[in-house]
């Protein structure tokens, strides 16, 4: 899915993700070059999070540049920075290992408390 946030008319931000295995991730940030990440990102974030949260997924993984991942907004909006290894659950490792960029960081905020262990 792609979202897509306009500031005063204009297009200002896209974000693509995906969803898998209970597992939302970030596959494609794109901002304006004039535009703080901090204007637009939480507002995508958050959407992304209200639609993963629909589909019951368990965690959401957001992959960024170091620069941006350093910004204190994703602590407000309840992300660490992790590496794959550290999650705990393999699913979880599994989609972050597969999706991270070279270069990239990766942010992790765990969904819900309950794990799916069965179909739904």
């Amino acid at each position: 899915a792609f979202l897509s946030l306009r500031v005063g008319g204009e297009l200002a931000g896209v974000l693509g993700w995906q969803v898998e295995n209970l597992v939302s991730r970030t596959v494609d940030i794109d901002l304006r070059p004039d535009v703080a990440p901090a204007d637009v990102l939480p507002a995508l974030i958050e959407e992304m999070e209200r639609s993963s949260r629909n589909l019951q997924c368990e965690a959401a993984l957001v992959f960024v540049s170091p620069n941006i991942a350093e910004a204190p907004f994703w602590a407000k909006l309840g992300y660490e920075a992790r590496v794959p290894q550290s999650l705990g659950v393999s699913a979880w490792q599994e989609a972050a290992l597969e999706s991270k960029p070279p270069g990239s960081m990766l942010l992790f905020k765990q969904l819900r408390v309950d794990r799916v262990l069965r179909p739904i």
